[in-house]
């Protein structure tokens, strides 16, 4: 039986595949029984390596993608739903990932009996989309609120990005400059909500929580009413809140000196 899980992760995995075939250098590596690798062209390990579509993959077909991945010069990691096997666990550890982390896959279908906690008029006021000629400041903005590299956080921004018509960057102004950023994907009936992001000292005041209900809100009128999305431990309060709830956890098999 197909389950809200699978749903969801079928739409999430597609939204990934959408991306790597628009990004430069970006590239699938086929497997099997629903297992298959995906290399992005960042250095982190999340975001490259051993993806697995079903419920319980096979060791073997695990073994044999990351096998291919293997030669990758770039972290990656073999990421699984729920808990990895003891068999898949050995595998991991065969490439030396061996650290766990953890991320929530949550879902938020429309309720009439629960909309959308309203998002205060000034701060909902100040979404827009963001235009390929604002990319550099949607970049700049991305690293900010993750606090990261911008020469790594530039690569989830690619000028080809902006081209994909699923796909529609976000952004919160306050003193003339973009001070929260987001990305919905929108495919089906799902909207898929990624990489929300506050720039430190503009935190506390409801930007991620608007950006979150524009892409809700832009999705329904799509036609693509369940929104997904997979939460950082800070973030899921906040998504808690506005409606969403864990469908399962999915263990990501990470290089020790990674997170």
């Amino acid at each position: 039986m197909t389950t809200d899980a699978d749903r969801c992760t079928e739409a999430y995995v597609a939204a990934l595949r959408r991306l790597v075939r628009a990004a430069p250098g970006a590239y699938e590596v086929p497997g099997t029984g629903g297992v298959f690798g995906l290399v992005s062209g960042v250095p982190l390990p999340t975001v490259n390596g051993v993806v697995t579509e079903v419920r319980e993959p096979s060791p073997g077909d695990v073994a044999l993608v990351a096998a291919a991945m293997a030669d990758v010069p770039l972290p990656w990691s073999i990421q699984v739903r729920g808990e990895p096997d003891a068999e898949i666990a050995e595998v991991g550890a065969r490439y030396g990932l061996t650290r766990r982390h953890t991320l929530p896959l949550m879902l938020r279908r429309p309720d009439p009996a629960r909309p959308l906690p309203p998002v205060r008029a000034p701060v909902a006021d100040q979404v827009r989309v963001v235009k390929l000629a604002d990319r550099a400041e949607f970049v700049a903005a991305l690293a900010a609120g993750f606090e990261a590299p911008i020469e790594i956080m530039e690569l989830f921004a690619a000028p080809e990005f902006f081209a994909i018509e699923e796909s529609v960057p976000y952004g919160a102004e306050e003193d003339g400059q973009l001070v929260a950023v987001g990305l919905g994907i929108f495919l089906g009936e799902f909207a898929g909500i990624f990489n929300i992001a506050t720039l430190p000292a503009y935190r506390g005041r409801g930007y991620g929580r608007a950006i979150t209900s524009r892409i809700v809100g832009d999705g329904i009128e799509r036609g693509a009413p369940l929104a997904y999305l997979q939460s950082s431990g800070a973030g899921y309060p906040l998504y808690e809140s506005m409606g969403f709830q864990t469908l399962e956890r999915w263990t990501y098999l990470v290089p020790e000196r990674h997170q």
